[in-house]
């Protein structure tokens, strides 16, 4: 593990960022993904998990991205850290390789894997690839629940998957708007039902997909105090990081008795 350190980071830590140059949809040359760490520098982050794409258009390579890691580490200094995972799309391909050799895909080698979902899904299919994940000790981290049509339109979908064991990392800019009304309106209301685990960037460029979470805390900060706004986007974050258990992580809600059930008593 890159980060021992017993005592919590003061700025805030971002645990799904898209800043390797050359290797997705991120920043192309390192000139541009080091215009963006001083996006995010200037944001108030000391730490970050870089998260590239393992997907069906990219190909997660561990060995590069440590690499291309060290490399800007080498010229941030200690002015930003940077820790290394992925976003991993769960495919078929890619829930085998997690299962066959776990660590290599979690983020900074712990516990916790960030997961997105397809577009659309079949339920069970998705279930029981999380399951999988969680008997084998990974905690799922479930990538923007916010902008999937699936769980905008079906709720109790991520309720479900919450009770499993999984944990919801909304991503800062839904709460302004970003990604359309209802991805913006999902978010409140997950927060408004204590479903939010991680605020995240998803930063992918220094303007067009800002690696900013000052917007998202101040939201928060304003709907819900500052105790929960520092969580979200600091404490939790950075156990995730640590690979320790979260300070913060209230019971998922509970599943409604089918009408039948109510009727037995």
């Amino acid at each position: 593990m890159a980060t021992e350190e017993n005592s919590t980071p003061a700025g805030w830590v971002d645990t799904h960022l898209h800043l390797l140059p050359g290797i997705d949809d991120g920043p192309a040359t390192m000139e541009l993904a080091m215009a963006m760490a001083e996006v995010i520098i200037g944001d108030g982050i000391s730490h970050v998990v870089v998260t590239p794409h393992s997907n069906y258009q990219f190909t997660f390579d561990p060995a590069q991205a440590t690499a291309l890691r060290d490399q800007m580490q080498a010229q941030l200094g200690n002015r930003l850290t940077l820790l290394t995972g992925c976003e991993l799309h769960l495919s078929f391909e890619n829930v085998q390789a997690v299962l066959a050799n776990p660590r290599l895909y979690s983020l900074n080698g712990g516990r916790y894997v960030l997961v997105e979902f397809p577009e659309f899904f079949e339920r069970n299919s998705m279930q029981k690839a999380l399951e999988g994940f969680c008997e084998i000790g990974l905690v799922p981290l479930i990538a923007h629940p916010e902008r999937n049509q699936v769980f905008q339109q079906h709720p109790p979908v991520l309720d479900d998957y919450l009770r499993l064991g999984c944990i919801a990392q909304v991503t800062a800019s839904s709460f302004s708007g970003r990604f359309g009304k209802r991805a913006q309106e999902f978010s409140n209301e997950l927060l408004n039902r204590e479903c939010i685990h991680v605020v995240a960037s998803d930063g992918h460029s220094a303007e067009q997909r800002s690696p900013r979470l000052s917007k998202a805390h101040a939201a928060i900060e304003a709907a819900k105090g500052a105790e929960l706004a520092r969580i979200l986007c600091r404490d939790n974050p950075w156990a995730i990081a640590c690979d320790r258990k979260l300070p913060y992580a209230p019971e998922p809600v509970a599943k409604k008795k089918s009408l039948w059930s109510r009727l037995k008593g």
